[in-house]
């Protein structure tokens, strides 16, 4: 149910039940996003099928208002609860407030998730992250982020705010990025 207040709110669930939850929520009207990707299996009869392979589990992205994540909680079971940012709640008054991805986040997670060539991976461990890069050429073109290695793979790691620091990453080639000026 798209609107002004509308924000990207981060729904916990059962690591199995994202796709079922979205498509309930989708026949109810909200904007819900899973983060998966399509993925081709080759099984041993040589058949090929396409699945989706969810990237996060047990997260599910809803566009809602801060009112409507009650209404959320109490029409769906299958959803335990709503991810809070603990930095920015008001301890004092005792004021919760739910973490939430911006706009702009979710626009390019969801770009990287439909365009990467390579599987793309989620991690909420501290990464050491190098020089900001930008993606010069590929299907990833325009992307920016930092440039990391992981398990001796050279990656294009996206962070990602979501009531703690979390990063999405995908294998890219050294050729295909160029540094970003800081001055930009």
């Amino acid at each position: 149910m798209p609107g002004q207040d509308n924000k990207w709110y981060i729904a916990e669930c059962k690591p199995t039940k994202e796709r079922t939850i979205r498509s309930s929520l989708e026949r109810a009207g909200y904007t819900v996003y899973v983060a998966s990707q399509r993925e081709t299996r080759v099984y041993a009869s040589r058949n090929r099928h396409e699945v989706e392979k969810v990237v996060i589990p047990g997260k599910i992205f809803i566009n809602t208002t801060e009112s409507g994540i009650w209404n959320i909680l109490l029409d769906y079971p299958g959803i335990y609860r709503f991810m809070i940012n603990r930095a920015a709640a008001d301890h004092e008054k005792g004021k919760r407030v739910y973490a939430h991805v911006s706009e702009a986040e979710m626009q390019q997670l969801q770009y990287v998730l439909n365009n990467a060539p390579n599987p793309v991976m989620f991690t909420a461990n501290g990464l050491t992250l190098g020089q900001q890069i930008e993606v010069a050429r590929g299907p990833l073109k325009g992307l920016k982020g930092e440039l990391a290695k992981i398990e001796n793979v050279t990656c294009i790691v996206l962070k990602m705010e979501m009531g703690e620091r979390n990063y999405v990453f995908t294998e890219i080639s050294i050729q295909d990025v160029k540094p970003l000026d800081i001055q930009q």
